[in-house]
C-alpha cells in the first residue's frame, strides 16, 4: 500500500524532498527480489516489515542509563537485537526486554555502529579528544587550538571487559586532515567538523573468512582483522587484530576518489561479489572533480587491487550526503539506503530497481525469512507486487462554500 502522508519537520533544511511523497513499499517485483525481512530505525522505534511494508515486529527503544540517539539495529541468529546509541550499546530481546548493554567511560561517547562478532564480543566506536601532546604536533594553528576528537575502536566481552583497543591517534598523521572547513557554528553542532572533528568513523566491521586470506594466505585480511571507515579523511582502512598495524587503506579514485562514505563491508563467503569490500560513497564534499558533487554511489571495491568491480550511480538523482548505507544479498542484488531521499530499495547488477520503500532511515539491512528461530515462525507472508502508476497526482478538493 502507499500511503501518502504530509511531513513536516525541523530538520527539512538539512534533506531536499517535496513536502508530500509517498510512504511504504512504492516498488516491487517479487520475481528478482531477494525476498526477506527488512529492519530499520524510525519514528522512535525499530521496525522490521515484510516486502510489503507491513510491521511485522517491533522494539521500543528503551532509555535506561543509556539515551540518545539510535543509528543503527542488528538483528542476531537468536532474534535479540543489538542497537548503537549515543550514550552505549543495547540488546533487546524479541520481546524488548534490554538483556544486554555496555556503556563506556565518561570521556568515551559511543556512535553510529555497532557489530556483534561470532565469538560473542562486540565491537562499538567511541569518540575521544585527542590528548595534548599528541595535538601539539599540530601544524594548522586554528586545529591546534581547539579540542580536536578522534575514535577509539573498543572490544569488550560479554562480561564488559575491554579485550582490546585501537586509539587513531597513536596510528594516525595528526596533520592529515578534510582540506574543507566547516564552520564551528554550522547546524551540526561546533565540535561535529572537518576542524575539531577529525576522523568522524562511522562503520566497524570485523573481518569474516574470505578468499583472498584462506587461499592466497594474504595476511592483510586475516578473519578478525577490523575494517573501519572514517567520514572526514575520506578513507576506509584495516587495522590488524595482532599488531594493530593499518594494514590496506583505500580513498579511491572513481571520479575523484570518496567523500564522506559510510557502511563499507567486506562481502562474506558464498555472495557475489565475496571478499570484495562494499561502500556507500555519499559525495558530502569532494574535493578533487565536481563529477562527484551532489551524486552518491554504491562502489564495490576489489580490495587486492584496488579496482572498482561494480557501481551503482544515477547521476543528481542518487544522493545523500549524509548517513546511508548499502548491503549484498545472497541474489547479487544491493539493498541500499540513501537516508536524505527518504527510501530504501534493492537494486540488480544491472542497474534496476526492483524494491523501494518510501521511509526515513540511517541505515537498513535484510534478512531472510528463516534468519532466527522468531522470524522463521513468522512465516513467509503473501508476497503480492507493487507497480507504481505512471503518474501520481493529488487533485484538488472543492472549496466550502
Amino acid at each position: 500500500m502507499i500511503d501518502l502522508s504530509l511531513i513536516s519537520t525541523a530538520t527539512a533544511h538539512i534533506f531536499a524532498y517535496p513536502t508530500v511523497y509517498p510512504r511504504g513499499t512504492t516498488i516491487y517485483d517479487p520475481e528478482r527480489c531477494y525476498n526477506g525481512y527488512t529492519i530499520f530505525i524510525g519514528r522512535g522505534k525499530i521496525n522490521l516489515i515484510d516486502m510489503n511494508g507491513r510491521v511485522v515486529h517491533e522494539w521500543a527503544i528503551v532509555s535506561t542509563q543509556i539515551k540518545g540517539g539510535t543509528p543503527r539495529a542488528r538483528l542476531l541468529r537468536n532474534g535479540n537485537v543489538i542497537v548503537a546509541r549515543s550514550q552505549g550499546i543495547q540488546e533487546y530481546d524479541w520481546d524488548g526486554n534490554v538483556v544486554w548493554e555496555y556503556i563506556p567511560r565518561e570521556s568515551w561517547n559511543s556512535h553510529h555502529d555497532v557489530f556483534r562478532k561470532p565469538d560473542g564480543n562486540t565491537l562499538l566506536i567511541c569518540r575521544e579528544e585527542v590528548p595534548e601532546d599528541y595535538r601539539r604536533e599540530i601544524k594548522d594553528p586554528e586545529r591546534r587550538n581547539v579540542p580536536i576528537y578522534s575514535d577509539v575502536i573498543l572490544e569488550v566481552s560479554m562480561n564488559k571487559e575491554i579485550v582490546w583497543e585501537w586509539h587513531q591517534h597513536e596510528y594516525l598523521d595528526i596533520n592529515q586532515c578534510n582540506p574543507i572547513p566547516a564552520s564551528r557554528d554550522w547546524w551540526a553542532g561546533p565540535d561535529n567538523n572537518t576542524i575539531t572533528d577529525w576522523t568522524h568513523t562511522n562503520t566497524v566491521q570485523a573481518l569474516p573468512e574470505n578468499k583472498w586470506y584462506d587461499h592466497q594466505g594474504d595476511e592483510r585480511f586475516k578473519p578478525g582483522n577490523v575494517l573501519i571507515s572514517m567520514r572526514q579523511l575520506d578513507t576506509i582502512l584495516i587495522v590488524s587484530k595482532e599488531t594493530k598495524e593499518i594494514t590496506w587503506s583505500y580513498t579511491g579514485d572513481y571520479k575523484g576518489g570518496m567523500s564522506g562514505q559510510h557502511d563499507s563491508h567486506m562481502i562474506e563467503k558464498g555472495y557475489v561479489g565475496e571478499g570484495n569490500i562494499l561502500v556507500f560513497d555519499n559525495g558530502a564534499s569532494p574535493n578533487k572533480d565536481l563529477a562527484h558533487a551532489g551524486c552518491s554511489f554504491v562502489l564495490e571495491i576489489n580490495p587486492v587491487t584496488n579496482e572498482v568491480v561494480w557501481v551503482y550511480e544515477d547521476r543528481e538523482r542518487f544522493h545523500s550526503n549524509f548517513t546511508s548505507s548499502c548491503q549484498r544479498v545472497k541474489n547479487g542484488n544491493t539493498i541500499v539506503c540513501e537516508a536524505a531521499g527518504n527510501r530504501f530499495f534493492e537494486v540488480t547488477k544491472e542497474g534496476d530497481i526492483v524494491w523501494e520503500y518510501a521511509e526515513r532511515s540511517n541505515r537498513v539491512y535484510r534478512y531472510p525469512y528463516d534468519y532466527c528461530p522468531q522470524t522463521k515462525a513468522l512465516g513467509e507472508p503473501e508476497e503480492m507486487p507493487v507497480i507504481p502508476p505512471a503518474d501520481l497526482r493529488i487533485p484538488p478538493q472543492a472549496r466550502e462554500r
